[in-house]
């Protein structure tokens, strides 16, 4: 992380930027939360179909991060190289989730043909303006100071979105009805993400070198010790944090049975215990380092969720949800921060600035990530016993679902705390610290 001083940013820039997050948290989360649930449950459209189909498209749709941070490198417009993808792209972002949940009458097959072609390009934008709101961030703001206090700012309204996203999306969905809310979370989405160019600014400066071609520009990318164990940790965790965000709406339907009321209460209890630990964790990483907030919170993270795999009880459920809010909060700022770090070694190496390419390559990572959460998903679907249309599913099936939400986080942060050491070693190495 550079040492130098970064440009007077008033409090009100700061905060309008960091608005951007609550625009994609809202959608994202709530597509990630409800948009499967959605289709198999209430349109009775084959969940083993969309589970097939939603790893072949995560594998397609991974290239296009790839691209997108290739691309945003290499822009050159008067409104600059970030700011043009989240000014054109914000609208067409919010009209497409609103049309997910208005699908037209038709046939199940019809259904499925329809929510992929949507799905394509809904995550294609989404792509486009969460790498871009993503890269102006390490540009923008150089000093540990002001990353740390920018990066807590966007976990507040990080959490706000998913409150809404997540918390409020199934419950609304079933008592306003899924057009009504979905047209109400694209309105809050849009409005947010135009509030945020208010704070948004590039540095010239960062666009003058002359930037590298494709192939180059991967190959350097993954050359980067620290980027290499960085993104295998970070696509551990998000497998982790993304397969909860999906399995609660099961989890809460066939499992432990919540209304829609108490469904809000479990899952905001998640994120309203994670909007003061943001700043507390922003305040542990100045003082433990940023690497050892990711490893700590993995810890917590595989303690807390084995609850899931005995919770019998609204009151158990609950409280679990707010125990995660500890190291969802610290995996949302330190994976944040940890990039920006990554990214200012790469310019010490290469003199270059390519926030575009390390976000495209890590949103690359993150979308095959997405598959194989599908692909597990799908396995379930296909081998649990699971039946859409009964209310009461079979034993397989119930244990299945614990053990995907309660068991498997466990496994998969063994392999990214381990992911997180040598990161931490290699830091030592490349830099000489004490972190």
């Amino acid at each position: 992380m550079t040492k130098e001083a970064s440009p007077m940013i008033s409090l009100s820039k700061k905060l309008a930027y960091s608005s951007n997050q609550i625009g994609l948290s809202v959608l994202w989360q709530a597509f990630s939360a409800i948009a499967v649930f959605y289709y198999v449950t209430v349109l009775n459209v084959s969940g083993t179909s969309i589970s097939i189909g939603m790893i072949i498209y995560g594998f397609l749709n991974a290239l296009f991060n790839l691209v997108a941070g290739y691309v945003s490198d290499r822009t050159k417009t008067r409104f600059g190289r970030r700011i043009p993808y989240i000014l054109f792209g914000s609208l067409p972002f919010g009209v497409l989730f609103f049309f997910l949940f208005n699908p037209p009458v038709g046939s199940t097959t019809m259904l499925l043909i329809y929510f992929f072609t949507l799905t394509f390009f809904f995550d294609l934008i989404y792509s486009f303006i969460g790498l871009n709101t993503g890269a102006l961030f390490p540009e923008m703001y150089q000093t540990k100071k002001d990353r740390y206090q920018v990066s807590a700012f966007q976990q507040m309204f990080s959490i706000i979105g998913m409150i809404i996203g997540i918390a409020l999306a199934k419950s609304l969905g079933l008592s306003l009805g899924w057009g009504l809310m979905a047209g109400i979370f694209a309105i809050i989405a849009v409005i947010s993400l135009y509030v945020s160019l208010y704070g948004s600014f590039e540095n010239p400066a960062a666009s003058k070198s002359e930037p590298l071609h494709f192939k180059e520009a991967t190959v350097q990318t993954f050359k980067n010790k620290l980027f290499s164990s960085y993104v295998v940790a970070n696509l551990l965790i998000q497998l982790t944090t993304t397969m909860f965000v999906s399995l609660t709406a099961f989890y809460t339907k066939y499992v432990v049975v919540l209304n829609g009321t108490q469904n809000s209460i479990f899952l905001g209890a998640v994120f309203i215990v994670a909007i003061p630990m943001s700043f507390i964790w922003a305040k542990s990483g100045v003082r433990l380092s940023t690497v050892r907030v990711a490893m700590i919170s993995s810890v917590l993270y595989a303690i807390i969720s084995l609850g899931f795999l005995f919770a019998d009880s609204t009151v158990m459920v609950i409280i679990i949800g707010a125990l995660l809010g500890i190291p969802v909060s610290g995996f949302m700022l330190s994976l944040h921060v940890l990039l920006s770090d990554v990214v200012d070694f790469d310019a010490q190496q290469t003199g270059r600035r390519r926030e575009g390419m390390y976000y495209g390559v890590n949103g690359f990572i993150i979308r095959i990530g997405m598959s194989i959460q599908y692909g597990i998903m799908g396995i379930f679907f296909a081998t649990s016993g699971f039946d859409a249309d009964k209310e009461v599913q079979v034993t397989s099936a119930i244990h299945g679902f614990r053990f995907l939400i309660g068991g498997l986080p466990v496994l998969i942060l063994v392999i990214a705390y381990m992911c997180l050491k040598k990161y931490q070693s290699s830091e030592k190495k490349l830099r000489g610290t004490n972190s």
